[in-house]
């Protein structure tokens, strides 16, 4: 059985409601809003997205190609406030002057410096009380295995605690889920990869998650040095990808994509 055919197996019924799913417009959550829209329908799926003045902002807008070619409601919601919050400690925040550290530079820390304070709890509240006035019977986030080790708020203990708050709505019980959070980034692109050849586009052609932002310094790729694009580059290595594909994604060389082939496969 395919690692895709299992999380649609594992998919709750929707009794006649809707799911409402956070699509940031990185690979995770563009992933699981195909998942989504293939085993509900489009008309089933809303979805919400945050600006919170990151630095890597265009990720809202292929969030909302996502959106448009699976034709599925959504809407970003401004939160100006976690930029004011959080400019003084968290690199992922524009107008930060700490920049993002390379997967080197993160090692051993036990919280990455693109880490916005409680940022994940903040979304998920709002996405429930989106839920709610749109008739979900849940929220989803993409969170995966991978993302743990970096972040407190991506974790299982994390979607269990929001559930025990979420539950104790009297009237309107949502439950948040997240499909693939115990995958990593391998199994995530090979149900890319299948839902691409089900929808006969490559899904994750509108897709950023590089915390580095878009622009000239990386030839307007993502920079193949940052944490989260460490982790997709390995992904896409496990997962079979053409060399192609991964230069296409990432400012990354032949000479120092051949090393990490060599390491990574062990070859």
């Amino acid at each position: 059985m395919s690692e895709l055919q299992e999380v649609l197996d594992d998919l709750p019924s929707l009794e006649n409601k809707n799911i409402c799913i956070a699509l940031s417009g990185g690979l995770d959550s563009t992933t699981l809003a195909y998942t989504l829209a293939y085993k509900y329908g489009p008309e089933r799926v809303k979805a919400i997205a945050f600006d919170f003045g990151q630095r890597h902002s265009i990720e809202l807008a292929m969030g909302q190609k996502t959106a448009d070619i699976l034709g599925i409601d959504f809407q970003v919601i401004e939160l100006d406030y976690l930029a004011d919050i959080a400019r003084e400690t968290s690199a992922l925040i524009e107008v930060s002057k700490l920049k993002p550290k390379t997967a080197e530079e993160n090692a051993g820390d036990p919280q990455v410096n693109t880490y916005v304070p409680f940022r994940n709890l903040q979304f998920a509240s709002i996405t429930a009380a989106f839920a709610e006035a749109k008739d979900c019977k849940y929220i989803a986030q993409g969170l995966n295995e991978t993302d743990i080790y970096a972040y407190w708020d991506t974790s299982i203990d994390f979607k269990d605690a929001v559930n025990n708050v979420l539950n104790l709505n009297r009237k309107n019980q949502i439950q948040f889920i997240a499909p693939f959070i115990e995958l990593y980034k391998v199994d995530e692109l090979r149900i890319a990869r299948e839902l691409s050849k089900i929808y006969d586009y490559e899904i994750l052609k509108n897709t950023w998650s590089c915390y580095n932002g878009c622009n000239a310094e990386h030839n307007y790729k993502e920079c193949g040095e940052c944490n989260t694009c460490e982790e997709k580059i390995a992904g896409y290595i496990l997962a079979d990808y053409s060399v192609e594909t991964i230069q296409n994604k990432f400012d990354i060389s032949t000479t120092v994509l051949a090393t990490k082939i060599d390491i990574i496969r062990g070859d």
